[in-house]
């Protein structure tokens, strides 16, 4: 790969003019750590353009300019559709920067941000994005490492995921100065090992490191591996972990395939000559993936909930390990033989409901989040849920019957998987999401039946009208057991994307009022046998 430092070009003060008067009626369009951004009219060519202006005042620093200014010429060189054109260096009396095409839109780091909770609705979007970031790093490379990739970095075309625009390549100088300059202005979170140890020699697999944890930034919903030195500013050190115990993306979704976790692994090694070779090879990989089925938009008629059975029997229910008065005490009761939902009934389902009955729709049915059709339906009454499940030939669980599925039949069980508190590859709780995510995204979560969502996400109807005192007041061995209570309250079970993490417990019970519709509350359906 051709490197900055060995480009000559005796003209280049004539080719890359410091022209002030050229460019006039500037107003500011975005701020950074490093530099602020401009739009400008550049009267010799009558057309607006966007000018980065470093915030560090560089125009003493000849070798620096001329470090950049060769940067600059090498970039000018890349034609690509998701590299944004390069034209100058501004050398004037605002300071030094880089005279680039204005694109309108915004920044990955802002959609980010603005789509937390989609990711299993907008996953095949982020690995075309991962892929697009790909091709045109496999043409940048050819000439040029950028050095400081990061969403910040990536600008998207009106706002949309799939026309993103690498920014910046020519403002990243191979020299110490510039060096120095890359770690206190760029994100250290993004940046590769080799980099922060000045090793000899940076080539494009930092850019590929770096690349790595974008993506499985894109594929978390926003969750950075321990991995990154995200805090090497702080502790001067490179980070120690497990590299065995970093979690693959498809701890956070069902959806993402093992060889598209081995990728992005692999893109994250610290040990460079671990990483792949070339971008190419990457967007090679990427093109043989195999998505599995919950990668594709579901149509209605595959909205099928599957479902698991709980056989007849004695099964233990309430808590005995230091739970509230209201989850105790803990009693052996008897079940008929049921089955129900491994996962809540999402907004697909419910609008299959909707279009069938004429029933209201939700309020937040439309929402971009909330009502995108894999993650749970919400803003129903316990009235609401209950029609949904007459029309698809079921009921609510009881809150027993579906702490008892909940536990996968299994006493000891304290959280769906089993005794330890949960992860946050686990479920969707505590605020970790600020908001609902598509069912099963947290599959690690699952309990032995393959049911989803028991812990998190919403908090899910029973049919039971609520008694605070339901556990010491039915008899052991009781058969079926429900409330009797008369109440405008209704059971609730399994806790919410903002539940405290005591919710988390299986055995953790609330009440609601009937008619309350709220945006963390849901439901499954269960069925007799």
């Amino acid at each position: 790969m051709a490197q900055a430092s060995v480009i000559h070009e005796p003209d280049s003060r004539a080719e890359l003019r410091s022209a002030s008067k050229r460019f006039v009626d500037w107003s500011p369009v975005g701020k950074g750590g490093s530099s602020d951004v401009y739009k400008v009219f550049d009267a010799e060519l009558g057309i607006a353009l966007a000018i980065k202006i470093l915030k560090q005042d560089h125009r003493a620093d000849r070798r620096y300019i001329e470090s950049l200014r060769r940067e600059v010429l090498i970039s000018r060189q890349l034609r690509h559709t998701n590299i944004c054109p390069i034209h100058d260096l501004y050398e004037g009396d605002r300071g030094v920067g880089i005279v680039m095409d204005l694109i309108e839109g915004h920044d990955l780091k802002q959609w980010l941000l603005e789509n937390r909770g989609t990711l299993l609705d907008s996953l095949s979007k982020r690995v075309a994005l991962f892929g697009k970031l790909c091709s045109a790093l496999t043409v940048a490379h050819s000439l040029i490492i950028h050095r400081d990739l990061k969403p910040a970095n990536i600008f998207l075309r009106r706002g949309d995921i799939g026309d993103p625009v690498i920014m910046d390549f020519g403002l990243s100088t191979p020299d110490n100065a510039a060096t120095a300059l890359q770690l206190e202005g760029g994100t250290p979170k993004y940046m590769a090992p080799e980099q922060f140890l000045r090793l000899p020699d940076i080539d494009h697999r930092a850019d590929l490191y770096a690349l790595g944890i974008l993506a499985y930034e894109l594929l978390t919903d926003g969750h950075i591996p321990a991995c990154s030195l995200k805090d090497v500013h702080k502790t001067g050190v490179l980070p120690q972990f497990d590299p065995l115990a970093l979690p693959a993306p498809s701890a956070f979704c069902a959806a993402i395939p093992p060889e598209l976790d081995r990728l992005v692994l692999s893109l994250i090694e610290h040990d460079r000559d671990r990483r792949p070779a070339s971008a190419a090879e990457i967007k090679a990989v990427l093109d043989q993936v195999v998505l599995l089925d919950p990668f594709r938009p579901l149509q209605p008629a595959q909205h099928q909930s599957k479902l698991a059975v709980i056989e007849s029997g004695a099964y233990l229910v309430g808590d005995k390990n230091g739970g509230r008065s209201v989850d105790q005490p803990q009693k052996k009761i008897r079940l008929g033989a049921f089955r129900i939902a491994i996962s809540p009934v999402t907004n697909a389902e419910y609008r299959r409901f909707v279009a069938a009955t004429g029933y209201k729709a939700p309020l937040l049915g439309d929402h971009p989040q909330f009502g995108s059709d894999l993650h749970p339906v919400v803003m129903v009454s316990w009235d609401d849920a209950c029609a949904y499940a007459k029309w698809a030939g079921g009921r609510l669980p009881t809150e027993l019957e579906w702490e008892v599925a909940a536990k996968a039949g299994n006493p000891q069980n304290i959280y769906p998987w089993g005794p330890n508190a949960p992860q946050i590859t686990q479920a969707n709780i505590d605020n970790v999401c600020s908001a609902t995510t598509p069912v099963g995204s947290y599959r690690t979560g699952n309990n032995s039946l393959g049911m989803t969502d028991c812990c998190g996400n919403v908090w899910e109807w029973c049919s039971d009208s609520w008694d605070d005192s339901l556990l010491k007041v039915i008899p052991a061995d009781c058969l079926n057991p429900r409330s009797s209570a008369r109440s405008e309250l209704r059971a609730l079970r399994g806790g919410s994307f903002d539940s405290p993490l005591v919710a988390s417990r299986i055995t953790f019970r609330r009440g609601l009022e009937a008619s309350v519709k709220r945006a963390d509350v849901g439901f499954r359906v269960a069925y007799d046998m």
